[in-house]
């Protein structure tokens, strides 16, 4: 436990970790921007607009919103080999 705890203290290894949380923040970030621009911002639209020509319009959004996020986690999930 001593030895583990000693790698992880090194200066080499904290900024490798820094780094890749960094990245991952990054990435996050984005794809839950993206989640609000493309599926919860024009669904809770949709509560409040009766135009049928409108509600389609962001239903169709939200739909190509969840293809692209359900796409994405069934890549990850190959990439992860289940």
């Amino acid at each position: 436990m001593e030895d583990r705890l000693e790698f992880y203290n090194l200066d080499v290894v904290r900024k490798v970790i820094d780094f890749q949380f960094i990245r991952t923040k990054t990435f996050l970030m984005q794809t839950f921007f993206a989640y609000l621009v493309g599926f919860l911002f024009p669904y809770c639209l949709t509560l409040s607009i009766e135009s049928a020509f409108y509600l389609n319009l962001l239903f169709t959004l939200c739909l190509f919103t969840q293809f692209f996020l359900i796409i994405f986690e069934w890549q990850q999930l190959k990439e992860q080999k289940w």
